[in-house]
């Protein structure tokens, strides 16, 4: 069994695995989606990655309602223990998108640029290659 220290120490390095994890899904794999569908997926994933619930009722420690859910209902005894962490997992995943919605409308997406319009954007830096001809320069023989 886990010493309070211990289980704190625990609970800490799972949470910044999922902050982690949650910031390198955000950054990378939701990249390509509106910005719009990116908050809202990455709420859901925190609220499923990062609710915690007590995993029975004798029990007096915190664990991820996502974890306790799948094992209850796996290996305890079905739908009726795993039924309070679903429901913990259901309505904190309910709460975080409902802030990532007023998240979009009090901070409003800015639109994305494209490579391409960025490139064409870029002030240049002077630096012209070496096998640059100039038209006016140009030596015609």
């Amino acid at each position: 069994m886990l010493t309070s220290q211990s289980y704190v120490v625990a609970m800490l390095c799972y949470s910044a695995a999922g902050f982690v994890s949650l910031l390198l899904i955000h950054r990378f794999w939701l990249a390509p989606l509106p910005d719009v569908y990116r908050r809202l997926l990455t709420s859901l994933l925190a609220a499923l990655l990062l609710t915690p619930v007590m995993p029975g009722p004798e029990a007096d420690s915190l664990a991820p309602a996502l974890i306790v859910a799948l094992f209850n209902a796996a290996f305890v005894d079905g739908w009726s223990s795993a039924r309070y962490a679903v429901w913990v997992l259901l309505t904190s995943s309910v709460a975080c998108m409902a802030l990532a919605a007023l998240s979009l409308w009090l901070i409003p997406a800015k639109p994305r640029v494209s490579r391409a319009e960025y490139a064409s954007n870029r002030p240049s830096s002077g630096v012209q290659p070496d096998n640059f001809q100039s038209t006016q320069h140009r030596d015609i023989s």
